[in-house]
């Protein structure tokens, strides 16, 4: 997996975090907040190298919301996946 997917599906993630009803605001912080370390992740590789976490992080997210949210679980674990890669 290359800099250029994680980016890619970074983008993919901040569009589909609109399907999120907008009244559930705790889940709408934890995917920006999931988004604001992937951006520090992605600017910083060296100095910020959280991939593990992160791709916890979106995994949990996954089992979450996968069911009320197909696309967003698809993009979610596709990104999990990539920090996997990242961090093996």
């Amino acid at each position: 997996m290359t800099q250029e997917q994680l980016h890619d599906l970074l983008r993919q993630l901040e569009s589909a975090r609109d399907q999120i009803d907008p009244v559930d605001r705790e889940r709408h912080q934890r995917l920006d907040d999931l988004v604001e370390s992937l951006e520090q992740q992605r600017l910083y590789p060296d100095d910020f190298d959280r991939y593990s976490a992160l791709a916890d992080q979106a995994r949990e997210m996954v089992l979450e919301i996968e069911s009320e949210y197909p696309t967003l679980g698809r993009i979610l674990e596709s990104l999990s996946g990539v920090l996997r890669n990242f961090s093996a």
